[in-house]
């Protein structure tokens, strides 16, 4: 098992070795990974799976006394619609397990194996009660953004993709689409209601996840071998930590981080 720790404190498991890495990033501090033996506790493979192929799996979680809260705001804008309140979205933390939603797992890209490139997909990026959805997504190169407005009220979906800029004006009902040819992060805003945003990650490749409402993950299907995994959030930061790929099983990661 693999931790990516953003508290200051030791890691008091002893199993684990620490491997004293300390970063610090805005108000976030990156502090100790942690590695158990090899073996310990890692999954069988399932029947009938790849001997070659590995997955990584595990859980984002918040360190910290208190969860903070998304940002929210008063708003004058189109209030029969949206409401007086509105939320950024940007922090949003299980009050059950602590898991952080919408961090964004992946392989980083000078450590990647070569596959072919996967198949494009299509993600459909709503505008619904004032908030898109998905808020964080990844994609990979040659998929296609198609934005769908079911509000009864205008929107505009603007992505910024590197040098691209392209505003697509939706009344209801509307829906425009956008290839994506090229790696990046496409930042999604709306130019109408100032709070809205979300994020789309585009990879050359399929190794990456996007943690769940619990800050769960899994990457599948990754040949065995050792690599560099990037941890992505929108207002926690970001942070690196090597891992070591078996083929036919699941590598844990606990990856934590401390506002």
């Amino acid at each position: 098992m693999v931790t990516g720790n953003l508290s200051t404190g030791a890691v008091g498991f002893a199993a684990r070795v620490a491997l004293g890495l300390l970063v610090t990033l805005g108000g976030s501090t990156l502090a100790t990974l942690a590695r158990q033996p090899a073996e310990a506790g890692l999954p069988a493979a399932p029947q009938g799976s790849n001997p070659q192929l590995g997955a990584i799996e595990g859980q984002v979680l918040f360190q910290g006394a208190t969860i903070p809260k998304p940002t929210e705001i008063e708003n004058g804008t189109d209030p029969e619609a949206c409401g007086t309140r509105q939320t950024f979205g940007d922090l949003v933390i299980s009050p059950q397990n602590r898991g952080i939603q919408n961090v964004i797992v992946s392989l980083a890209d000078g450590t990647l194996p070569s596959v072919p490139r996967p198949a494009g997909e299509k993600l459909v990026v709503d505008n619904r009660k004032c908030q898109f959805t998905p808020h964080v997504a990844v994609l990979t190169t040659g998929s296609t953004v198609e934005a769908t407005n079911s509000d009864p009220i205008s929107h505009t979906t603007h992505l910024y993709y590197g040098a691209l800029s392209r505003n697509l004006a939706l009344a209801t009902g509307d829906k425009a689409s956008q290839f994506l040819a090229r790696p990046g992060m496409i930042i999604v805003k709306c130019d109408i209601h100032g709070w809205m945003k979300a994020y789309v990650r585009v990879d050359s490749h399929p190794f990456h996840a996007v943690s769940d409402a619990a800050g769960r993950f899994r990457i599948p299907g990754i040949p065995a071998g050792s690599y560099t995994l990037e941890v992505w959030h929108e207002s926690l930061g970001n942070q690196q930590l090597p891992v070591t790929v078996r083929g036919g099983r699941a590598e844990q990661i606990e990856i934590q981080y401390r506002k």
